[in-house]
């Protein structure tokens, strides 16, 4: 079976993303990986500390609703999925995630929710595109 890696993020090119990796890889190991973007906030919050709890319980916590959609959309196909959330840079996060965790295939949306900032920071679909060492299939 090969392992397949889905980016998600509940934009709905992320969302046909996934629907098309149960299309085209009906009996593979599908992951779904949320990353939740560190590279805005002013910091990077220490899960050991007290004060910043809260803020990693609420990133944590929104990843864990992006989870939850993914595993609603996998039950509608009868399909059983992994997830897996990190932090960090979203690009670099797949990248490091795919690389570390033998994935063979990577099906992602070609944009997310973030645009004016997609359009000035680059997508995260072309650097993985760029630089991925598996193949990556782009849904539009």
């Amino acid at each position: 079976m090969a392992r397949i890696l889905v980016p998600f993020d509940d934009s709905e090119p992320a969302r046909d993303a996934l629907r098309y990796a149960f299309d085209l890889f009906p009996d593979d190991d599908v992951t779904v990986l949320v990353v939740v973007d560190t590279t805005s906030l002013p910091f990077i919050p220490n899960t050991a500390a007290d004060e910043s709890s809260d803020e990693s319980e609420a990133l944590l916590s929104e990843a864990a609703v992006l989870l939850e959609t993914a595993e609603s959309i996998a039950a509608d196909r009868g399909v059983e999925i992994e997830t897996r959330t990190r932090l960090g840079t979203p690009a670099q996060e797949v990248l490091e995630y795919a690389e570390a965790e033998a994935i063979d295939h990577i099906v992602m949306g070609s944009h997310g929710r973030s645009g004016v900032a997609r359009i000035l920071l680059g997508s995260v679909a072309e650097v993985v595109v760029r630089h991925s060492s598996v193949p990556v299939t782009v849904v539009r």
